[in-house]
C-alpha cells in the first residue's frame, strides 16, 4: 500500500533528510525511546528557530510526522536502536518539519480535507489493481498506528504537512520548472547521441614483469613515500559482548505474549509483497514459508532488544562505580560473571572487524573516550550484539620499520614502476603515430607496426556507464570523456589514467533516431523539470536553514552547545 507514495515522494524525503537505509528492524513502538527523551509534560520551549521558542508540544508533533515520513518511505518504523539514535534519524527529520511547518503557516498554505483524502485515497491504492482498499486504510489506522502510539489524527496532521511541502516546492521551485521544450531536446540529444570510437589502452599489469628491484632504490621509495606506510593513531578497548542469539528464549517468550503477532506478520507480509521473499531457485516463496521468515527476522530483531536491555543494565552498574578509572570494566564483568574481551589496535574509520558496528559512529565514539572518562555512556548497538566498551590505551601515529613493511613496498614499488613503464610506452606511441600521421598512414597501420591492440568499442554516449569490452574498468570513464570532445576522424593526446594511460580515436558520431527524440523528449522534459524544481527547493531550504539558527535537539548547534 506504501508503493505509490514511495515511488512519488520518497526523493522529497531524500532532499530533506539524506537518511541512511537500517540494516535491521524493530517491529515494536519506536516510541518506547522518545517517551523518555519527552518528558511527561508537553508545556515549555525546547529550543529555538529563526530565535523564537519551539514548545514542547511543537517538537513532539514533529516527532510524529518525522517516524510516519519514514515509515512511509522504507515500508518500517525507524529502528528504536542506537544505530538510529547515532544517526540522528528522527531527530534531523524532526527539525526540517518544524522549519518547514512554520514556513507552511507563513505562506498561508491551506490544506483542505479533500487534498486529505485523495492523499490517502492514492497512498493505500491495492498494489496491482492500483485501486482504493478500505480495509488497507482501516487496518494501518487500527493496527500500525497504535504501535507507534500515534492516532487517525496524526496521521491526517502527517498528510497536511506533507501536501504542505509540495506546495511549498511548487513555490519555492518555480524557477527551476522554466525549462523549453528545446532546451530540453538540446539536452536530451547531448546527452544521448552515441558516438563510435577505438582505443589502444596502456596498462601498468602489462609491464610489472619489467620492473626491477634495485635495493636503494627501494628504500629511497620507502622514504620518500613515508606518509603511505604511517599507522595513523589507533585506539584499543575492553568490551562486554552480549550476544543477541543469548536471548532468543527472552525474545521469544515476549513475542509468545503478543496477542497481535499473527496479524503483524500477515501486515508485513501485505506491504511487502508475494515477491519479496524469494527462495533458492529465485521463485517467491510460498506465504507460509515466507511469514516463518519474517517471524525469524522479527524473533532476531527483539533478542537485539532484549540484549540490549542487559547491556543497559550493566552499563548503568558500571557508570555508578566510583572512583572512575579504566579497570571498573574489567572488575565488575568479573563480579558479574561477564567476560571481557580486548580490541586490536583500531584507526577512527577501521572498526575491529570482530564487532558489526556502525563505521561512521563507532570510531568517533572510541576515539572521544579519555582516561577521565573512559566509558560510553551507552551499549553501542551492533547487527547481532551490543557492547558496553571501555578505553584501554590510544596509539599514537607512528613509521614502522621499513622490514615489516618489505613486502607491500615492493608490491607498492613495482606498480608505481610499472605504471611509469605504460606510460613512457603510451607517450613514446603517441609520438610515433603523430609522425607517422604527418606521412600519410592510417591508425590502424601506426598501431600494427607499434605491435599494439586496438580496442573497438562498442557505440556509447554521455550517459552510459560501462561498455562490454571494458566491463568493470574505470579506463572507459575516460575513454568517454575524451572521445566526447572529438572531432569525428579525430585522435587524442596520450591520456594518463590510473592504471596506466589511452589513445583515443573518434570513429564517428551517431545520428539519433528522430523518432525516438520525438518519443522520449517529453517525459525527459517531465523529469528534467522535476530534477531542477528539486534543485532549487533545496538550494532555498538550504539557505532557510542557514538563516533560521536552529537551537533544537540533535540540531549542530545544540551538539555544540553541549
Amino acid at each position: 500500500m506504501f508503493l505509490h507514495i514511495r515511488r512519488h515522494q520518497k526523493w522529497l524525503f531524500i532532499v530533506i533528510s539524506a537518511l541512511t537505509i537500517l540494516s535491521f528492524v524493530w517491529f515494536f513502538s519506536p516510541q518506547d525511546y522518545w517517551g523518555g527523551a519527552a518528558g511527561s509534560g508537553t508545556s515549555g520551549a525546547v529550543g529555538t528557530i529563526y530565535g523564537k521558542p519551539v514548545s514542547r508540544q511543537q517538537y513532539l508533533d514533529a516527532h510524529r510526522e518525522a517516524q510516519l515520513r519514514y515509515l512511509f518511505s522504507y515500508g518500517e518504523w525507524p529502528g528504536n536502536d542506537e544505530v538510529t539514535r547515532q544517526m540522528g534519524v528522527v531527530e534531523r527529520e524532526t527539525n526540517n518539519r518544524l522549519l518547514l511547518k512554520q514556513k507552511i503557516k507563513e505562506h498561508k498554505i491551506h490544506v483542505t480535507d479533500a487534498q486529505v483524502s485523495k492523499w490517502i485515497t492514492e497512498a493505500f491504492r491495492e498494489r496491482d489493481q492500483q485501486t482504493f482498499k478500505k480495509e488497507n486504510y482501516e487496518n494501518f489506522v487500527k493496527q500500525r498506528l497504535p504501535q507507534a502510539g500515534m492516532r487517525v489524527t496524526d496521521l491526517h496532521e502527517f498528510i497536511r504537512t506533507e501536501l504542505g511541502i509540495q506546495h511549498l516546492i511548487n513555490i519555492t521551485g518555480a524557477a527551476g520548472k522554466l525549462v523549453t521544450p528545446q532546451e530540453a531536446e538540446a539536452a536530451y540529444r547531448l546527452e544521448n547521441q552515441e558516438v563510435q570510437a577505438e582505443a589502444v589502452l596502456f596498462n601498468a599489469s602489462n609491464y610489472v614483469a619489467q620492473v626491477t628491484i634495485d635495493p636503494a632504490a627501494l628504500g629511497h621509495f620507502y622514504t620518500n613515500q613515508s606518509a603511505m606506510y604511517r599507522l595513523p593513531e589507533r585506539v584499543q578497548l575492553t568490551y562486554v559482548e552480549f550476544k543477541a542469539s543469548n536471548y532468543v528464549a527472552a525474545a521469544s517468550e515476549r513475542m509468545n505474549r503478543d496477542t497481535n503477532l499473527a496479524q503483524r506478520i500477515d501486515q508485513i507480509y501485505m506491504q511487502r509483497g508475494a515477491n519479496f521473499y524469494m527462495d533458492t531457485n529465485g521463485q517467491a516463496m510460498p506465504p507460509a514459508a515466507a511469514k516463518e521468515q519474517i517471524k525469524a527476522e522479527m524473533l532476531d530483531s527483539v533478542a537485539l532488544h532484549e540484549a540490549r536491555r542487559a547491556a543497559i543494565d550493566f552499563a548503568g552498574a558500571l557508570l555508578d562505580l566510583q572512583p572512575v578509572q579504566a579497570a571498573n570494566l574489567d572488575n565488575l564483568a568479573a563480579a558479574k560473571g561477564l567476560m571481557t574481551k580486548v580490541t586490536e589496535p583500531f584507526p577512527i574509520y577501521e572498526p575491529p572487524a570482530e564487532m558489526k558496528v556502525p563505521e561512521q559512529t563507532f570510531g568517533r565514539l572510541a576515539f572521544a573516550l579519555t582516561a577521565e572518562e573512559p566509558f560510553a555512556t551507552e551499549p553501542v548497538v551492533g547487527e547481532d550484539a551490543v557492547y558496553v566498551i571501555g578505553l584501554k590505551r590510544k596509539v599514537p601515529s607512528e613509521l614502522p620499520p621499513f622490514e615489516s613493511r618489505r613486502d607491500k613496498v615492493e608490491e607498492d614499488y613495482r606498480r608505481q614502476q610499472a605504471q611509469t613503464l605504460a606510460r613512457q610506452a603510451g607517450a613514446a606511441f603517441h609520438s610515433a603515430l603523430t609522425n607517422a600521421l604527418a606521412q600519410g598512414k592510417s591508425f590502424e597501420d601506426v598501431a600494427k607496426e607499434q605491435k599494439v591492440d586496438v580496442l573497438q568499442l562498442a557505440p556509447f554516449s554521455q550517459i552510459t556507464r560501462s561498455v562490454p569490452q571494458l566491463e568493470g574498468r574505470p579506463e572507459f570513464s575516460t575513454i568517454k570523456n575524451v572521445a566526447l570532445t572529438l572531432a569525428p576522424g579525430e585522435i587524442s593526446s596520450f591520456t594518463p589514467t590510473g592504471s596506466g594511460g589511452v589513445v583515443v580515436r573518434l570513429k564517428s558520431r551517431l545520428e539519433l533516431p528522430e523518432l525516438r527524440v520525438k518519443t522520449e523528449v517529453p517525459n525527459y522534459l517531465a523529469n528534467l523539470r522535476r530534477s531542477r524544481q528539486a534543485e532549487a527547493f533545496s538550494e532555498w531550504f538550504r539557505k532557510e536553514l542557514e538563516l533560521a539558527k536552529m537551537n533544537l535537539p540533535g540540531s549542530s548547534e545544540d551538539r555544540t552547545a553541549q
